[in-house]
């Protein structure tokens, strides 16, 4: 007994209709909207019945095309709407019982029926596509923070590749003047410099030939001038010093 087999029968599938496929619009599509759009084609019946009132949250959309990205998702559908290929007629809202309830939408390509049960024809708005191109609003009006690094700049605490400076002085750094600014290191402040003295030191030489008695130096410091020539004070030998102070020698 031979099996009839039966033309024609194919197991459940996604019709898309290759003038669609065709379409300018479709062309410029991101691969994510496309697929997105196979998703919500296969929750449509085929009589259309349920055309305009086809829904699908943004979870479960993810689920089904295998991502992890909602936000993406949310793109992909204000994609399909900007191309026309789908339309809400109603936005998602709270349910009674406190749980949410995702947008209706209506795939335009598709007919779909009024309250009476009257068809209406297919739209097909994106066949009037005006060839403005997707620029997605949530995306383009997000602030970007300018205090976040930018990935393209690596570490903020990576330290840059470079030569080491070296450890020794540099005439740059000896030959420049001193100043407060922090750049050069420790603040060097320029010595004090000191007035010159108003007193005089003399050297006298006192020696008798009449009494043949021996020569004696005497040194006369005015007061005044000992800060100034402490130097010179210090340098003289000790004999000049003592004399100097009326001390013994």
């Amino acid at each position: 007994m031979s099996k009839h087999r039966k033309k024609g029968h194919l197991p459940p599938f996604v019709p898309l209709i290759r003038t669609t496929l065709a379409s300018p619009a479709w062309k410029q599509l991101s691969f994510g909207a496309r697929s997105l759009y196979v998703v919500l084609r296969s929750y449509l019946r085929i009589d259309n019945l349920n055309n305009g009132k086809v829904f699908r949250s943004y979870r479960d959309a993810a689920d089904d095309l295998g991502t992890k990205s909602r936000t993406s998702v949310q793109r992909w559908f204000r994609e399909l709407q900007h191309y026309g290929f789908i339309a809400m007629t109603t936005g998602p809202c709270l349910g009674v019982d406190g749980e949410g309830i995702a947008a209706h939408w209506r795939i335009s390509e598709c007919p779909t029926f009024d309250a009476r049960g009257n068809q209406i024809a297919a739209t097909r708005d994106f066949d009037r596509w005006d060839g403005v191109l997707f620029v997605d609003p949530e995306t383009e009006s997000r602030p970007q923070n300018r205090d976040t690094p930018s990935l393209k700049q690596g570490h903020t605490d990576k330290r840059k590749q470079g030569r080491k400076r070296s450890r020794y002085p540099q005439n740059r750094d000896i030959d420049s003047d001193a100043s407060m600014s922090p750049k050069q290191g420790h603040n060097c402040l320029p010595l004090p410099r000191l007035s010159k003295p108003s007193g005089r030191i003399t050297l006298e030489h006192h020696y008798s030939p009449a009494t043949g008695s021996k020569p004696r130096y005497v040194l006369s410091i005015d007061p005044s001038a000992l800060k100034g020539y402490l130097g010179t004070f210090q340098r003289l030998p000790l004999v000049l010093r003592m004399s100097a102070l009326g001390l013994a020698a």
